[in-house]
């Protein structure tokens, strides 16, 4: 089964767009191997676009983020709350339907409980200054444990919601 059987791919992009809308995230709907597939990119700060031009960072702390929540969501069957190693959130709620893992919907960005960016790996992995990584962490949006947490709540009911009317769709078939 793949993400795009439940909804379509214009579907799960609009659902990206209302997250980061709502919350100031960067949205993301990954498939069960963890790839986008949507198109769609969101941008709720000015410091992952700028990470994302780089493929050392995104090798270096984008894909070893994706891949360790996405193994911890596969695992748990729930929704997890933790940082990438540049020290910014990442929520992501897994997708399973009669118990087979789909994919991951969740989003990323700004700071939790008062971190702070980890500038000196940034600088490292993205080739950037501190000056560089100072201005274009300079407005990033903070997060209590408690706002991460209901964007996890958020996103977990959503995608109940669409899991619950895939299988009434299935069922009238």
């Amino acid at each position: 089964m793949e993400m795009t059987d439940i909804l379509p791919k214009e579907a799960w992009a609009a659902l990206e767009r209302d997250i980061h809308e709502r919350f100031g995230v960067n949205a993301h709907a990954y498939d069960a191997k963890g790839s986008p597939f949507t198109g769609h990119v969101t941008w709720g700060n000015r410091l992952c676009p700028a990470l994302r031009q780089n493929k050392s960072a995104v090798m270096g702390i984008c894909s070893v983020a994706n891949q360790a929540v996405g193994a911890e969501v596969r695992a748990s069957g729930r929704a997890a709350v933790t940082d990438c190693d540049a020290g910014l959130m990442v929520i992501c709620v897994p997708v399973v339907v009669r118990g087979e893992f789909v994919g991951m919907l969740g989003g990323c960005g700004g700071l939790r409980d008062g971190a702070e960016p980890e500038s000196f790996l940034i600088e490292k992995a993205a080739g950037l200054t501190e000056e560089e990584v100072t201005g274009l962490c300079t407005g990033m949006r903070e997060y209590t444990e408690e706002e991460a947490q209901a964007i996890a709540r958020h996103i977990e009911g959503r995608v109940a919601e669409i899991i619950k009317d895939y299988g009434a769709r299935q069922a009238s078939v």
